[in-house]
């Protein structure tokens, strides 16, 4: 919906009769409260003492933490699951005499009832997934009532925090009879070559006037520039309620390519009229390119080999929990994108479209999973599932078919059939999932990632290292492993038409599966997790997943920096500090987890020495104590040149698998005599520097600092403000071991959206004035109230010179 539509309805509060297409983000103005409560639908029903907010908004993240109860567990990261209710007054004011009415739902976490003055219109189990309530024989001109109830208990619907309510946008929308459908254009380029691409677009149209009409189909290309680049007309008649298929072919001369490095993007323009009269505009916009999957070489791009450099995300944004803040999801891409990603895994449910928009602009992959377990999750207990996917499934690709930035379909994620006889390993339901889907959409391969078993799911049995593969894995089109990456090279020996992709790769071990297989005939990998996030603790007092490699601020962690010397081109050095007795081992999920902290300052009072290693893509670094060299170590050719093929077939151990490897890694350490002042990294490539890091002792807490990351931000009530909050030493050096809590003051045009630092053992809200920062730091989040004009930002702290930034809405 985000992208689809350019006439947006708030800038029309009039519509003729003969008006287009017109669409309204209806997120201002809603009402919610907590409970099952009864007639709550009726107009007549007083609401005056309900909470007023606008979207998106997750009811559960304020809290509170509890340990264990009936509504909270560590998968939701110890925040409750309630039922409640919201309300919103739509006020009407245009002739709704042959127009349909709709509301379209990003997103309702779960099991939602829509009613429209007071009648229920839809009911809506998964609350990952957008749906359409036509609305269009209840609407009446004037004041109108909303109400949406969701009940959010059942406590196995998610392995993850999942949020609650209505926590992604909210639109109306308005037609004419004669309209394009709901994501109903579907536009493929089955021939490109340099000199020419084909372009084909599938338009469902619906009739829905009382008589036959003759509709012309007008669809236009426009090239990235906006220039028409082709256009066809169609003329057909379509009886009374009537669903016709358009199907039109246009060609592009000379096509701008959609890549990674240059994401060329398209636009399909369909235009429909009856009797002269333009009754429906609907915009589409793609991206020319090819995608191939190759036995011996993995992924190819336009005819070009990309090795996937990917990690997995959840949906939550931290602090904000599951709201679905456009600019809290680029900066998180942003991010993700200057640590060298190429490609996202959106684990393991629809994520918001905005996601897909951002990256179909800058050029980065998405592997898109529309299930996580199957059975008894999404949609509830018992046979639901089963009742459910093939229309969740149609909803879902319908939205992102036209995504170039999608290049894999996800049907589920370590099933519990694919270890289960009963279930026949799981190969019935993905096979009867995989056709529907090549029926479907089959410009894409299908997956599912798979449980780290082995075939009849044996696990870490006497036989494990000798077991076949998963029975499942002969039945998708590319294979997709979770943590056993170890066993493609005797599996791809025996079954050479298996092609392999690492869904998920551990950061326990130091990221050192990065180095675990053969890169030419790989597609690549996700590490696990891409970010910090809440829910999939172990155990109460952590409210979330702790290892990933950014933080839930999205703050960069000292093992961030690792993989970005595996992932990214950009010369780069970090310094991180660590303690071997620090290191924990733990099993989640039957996979063993290595666990290194890590820091990065020079603070270390009372040791004569340090343990450090230095991240870097360069081919040598020197370590400098106060100007002294502590020598220069070099990172052997094999280990940072890109032509990594790890061990083959023939060296495979199936009694070690995972030692039989190389013991490579990018890291280089160092252990150091400590002495306070300031230690640097400087890293070199051809014997001339090209990056360097620097760390300085810092001295005792003395102020604050306020690091806000824009100076200006919009004024439109949903663009949100980040800044960074530090305690720092006298010469605004960071001040690692600070913990003191810090209260803030914010005037003007925006109000707090949340509050957070990086330990996840806290129990402070995320919704409050105050935070305790956490070595060193926490984040603070504004949210703009929609009006222009400044805001101010006050922090205060005990002991501590108190700090003032100034932030503008324009």
């Amino acid at each position: 919906m985000k992208q689809l539509f350019v006439y947006l309805f708030l800038l029309v509060p009039v519509l003729c009769l003969n008006a287009q297409r017109h669409v309204e983000k209806i997120n201002q103005g809603w009402k919610h409260t907590f409970g099952d409560i009864q007639n709550a639908q009726d107009f007549s029903f007083d609401d005056s003492g309900w909470e007023r907010l606008n979207l998106p908004h997750d009811a559960s993240i304020a809290g509170p933490f509890v340990k264990d109860s009936m509504n909270s567990d560590r998968k939701n990261g110890f925040l409750p699951r309630r039922e409640g209710w919201y309300r919103k007054a739509l006020n009407i004011d245009f002739p709704l005499e042959n127009r349909k009415v709709f509301l379209e739902f990003e997103g309702v976490y779960r099991d939602a009832r829509v009613y429209v003055n007071g009648r229920e219109m839809a009911h809506q189990l998964n609350g990952y997934e957008n749906f359409l309530v036509d609305i269009s024989k209840v609407v009446k001109s004037g004041e109108n009532l909303i109400a949406v109830s969701y009940d959010n208990t059942y406590k196995e619907s998610s392995r993850w925090y999942n949020g609650e309510g209505l926590y992604r946008d909210v639109w109306l929308l308005v037609t004419n009879p004669v309209h394009v459908t709901y994501h109903g254009t579907y536009v493929t380029t089955p021939f490109v070559t340099d000199e020419l691409a084909r372009v084909d677009i599938r338009t469902e149209i619906l009739n829905e006037r009382p008589d036959s009409s003759e509709v012309t189909i007008e669809t236009s290309v426009f090239s990235p520039s906006g220039a028409v680049v082709d256009k066809v007309i169609d003329i057909v008649p379509l009886g009374a309620g009537e669903l016709y298929f358009a199907r039109q072919r246009t060609k592009v001369s000379r096509p701008s390519l959609w890549d990674l490095e240059t994401p060329h993007l398209y636009l399909v323009k369909t235009v429909l009229k009856v009797g002269g009269e333009v009754t429906d505009e609907y915009e589409t916009s793609f991206g020319i390119r090819t995608l191939e999957f190759d036995r011996d070489l993995g992924l190819l791009l336009n005819g070009r080999k990309v090795l996937v450099k990917g990690v997995n995300i959840h949906h939550d944004l931290g602090p904000l929990g599951a709201a679905a803040f456009e600019r809290g999801f680029e900066r998180r891409l942003e991010g993700l994108k200057r640590l060298g990603c190429n490609a996202i895994r959106l684990a393991h449910n629809p994520h918001d479209s905005y996601i897909l928009e951002w990256c179909d602009r800058n050029g980065m992959l998405v592997f898109d999973e529309a299930f996580d377990k199957w059975h008894d999750q999404f949609f509830g207990e018992g046979s639901e599932f089963d009742e459910h996917w093939k229309a969740s499934l149609t909803t879902f690709i319908k939205r992102d078919r036209n995504h170039p930035s999608v290049f894999l379909w996800s049907v589920g994620n370590e099933t519990h059939q694919q270890k289960s006889a009963r279930y026949d390993f799981g190969v019935p339901m993905l096979k009867e999932m995989r056709a529907f889907i090549h029926d479907f959409e089959p410009t894409r391969k299908v997956t599912v990632g798979l449980h780290p078993s082995r075939k009849s799911g044996a696990y870490r049995t006497e036989n494990y290292y000798r077991e076949g593969p998963p029975e499942m894995e002969f039945y998708m089109d590319v294979v997709s492993t979770n943590y056993r990456e170890e066993f493609w090279p005797v599996d791809k020996a025996r079954y050479p038409q298996l092609m392999f992709i690492l869904s998920e790769a551990q950061v326990g071990n130091l990221g050192n599966e990065w180095f675990n297989f053969n890169h030419h005939n790989s597609v690549g990998l996700f590490y696990w997790g891409g970010t910090d996030y809440i829910g999939e603790s172990f155990g109460w007092p952590s409210k979330g997943w702790p290892n990933g490699i950014i933080d839930w601020n999205d703050h960069w962690k000292p093992f961030s920096y690792y993989i970005q010397s595996l992932y990214s081109e950009e010369p780069m050095v970090h310094i991180a500090g660590f303690d071997e007795d620090d290191e924990t081992s733990q099993y989640w999920n039957e996979v063993q987890l290595r666990f290194q902290p890590m820091f990065s300052h020079w603070n270390w009072g009372g040791r004569d020495s340090v343990n450090l290693y230095t991240f870097s893509n360069c081919e040598e670094v020197e370590l400098f104590i106060n100007g002294k060299s502590m020598g220069v170590k070099k990172i052997p050719v094999e280990y940072y040149t890109k032509d990594i093929t790890a061990y083959s077939a023939e060296e495979y151990d199936p009694e070690h698998p995972i030692n039989t490897g190389p013991e490579i890694h990018k890291k280089l350490q160092w252990r150091v005599p400590f002495s306070s002042g300031e230690i640097v990294a400087v890293a070199r490539t051809s014997g001339r520097e090209v990056a360097r890091h620097m760390l300085v002792t810092a001295g005792d807490p003395y102020k604050i600092s306020l690091e806000p990351e824009r100076d200006t931000i919009s004024a439109d009530g949903y663009d949100l403000s980040y800044i960074t909050v530090k305690v720092v030493d006298q010469h605004g050096i960071l001040v690692p071991n600070a913990t003191n809590q810090i209260r803030f003051n914010v005037s003007g045009v925006a109000t707090i959206a949340g509050v957070g630092n990086a330990d996840l053992l806290s129990d402070e809200p995320f919704v409050a004035d105050e935070r305790r920062v956490f070595q060193g730091k926490a984040l603070l989040i504004l949210r703009s109230d929609g009006e222009q004009g400044e805001i101010e930002v006050k922090a205060i702290g005990k002991g501590l010179k108190s700090a003032k930034v100034v932030v503008k809405a324009e």
